[in-house]
């Protein structure tokens, strides 16, 4: 190498360093990428639960959660801590004894970091139970793994409006 050349690796090198130091690649930073794709799709399976829910659909409905004994559950109906059967034997009772299913979820928010995401919103529901409309809207937290089969849910949290209206 002559002597002119004996300095063009380390430059080389130096300057191909600090172009890179500024350009990380927001896709891999998961605290601030969107992950708008897996957003859409989290959106979907969302409008599938509600549909399954509207239609009475509980094996689809049962499928949305992640067949685990990391499942976890806290309901608005019952205090304890749910797992996967206990939570699939509630909303399968409740979803047969409803009728005139409306869901609306409201100020839908899902944030995505990587093969786990969160989705927060206000469900808005209305129903006929023994004749009776029920109306409430509350609080929920559903907490998404990303798996072969899908997007499946591995914890959720409700929490009733009428808590924070006393």
């Amino acid at each position: 190498m002559s002597k002119g050349n004996i300095w063009l690796a380390p430059m080389l090198s130096v300057l191909l360093l600090a172009s890179c130091a500024g350009t990380r690649d927001a896709r891999y930073d998961i605290a601030h990428y969107t992950f708008p794709e897996a957003q859409a799709e989290l959106r979907q399976v969302l409008r599938g639960i509600i549909n399954d829910g509207k239609t009475k659909n509980v094996a689809s409905l049962r499928a949305s959660h992640l067949n685990s004994d990391k499942f976890t559950k806290f309901g608005g109906r019952r205090f304890d801590r749910q797992d996967f059967e206990l939570c699939n034997e509630i909303e399968a009772a409740n979803a047969t004894l409803r009728q005139d299913f409306e869901y609306d979820p409201k100020d839908l928010k899902i944030d995505v970091f990587g093969e786990v995401a969160i989705m927060t919103y206000y469900p808005h529901v209305s129903f006929k139970k023994d004749g009776e409309v029920v109306r409430y809207s509350s609080r929920q937290t559903l907490v998404f793994l990303s798996t072969p089969d899908g997007w499946k849910i591995i914890h959720e949290h409700r929490t009733p409006r009428a808590w924070y209206e006393q």
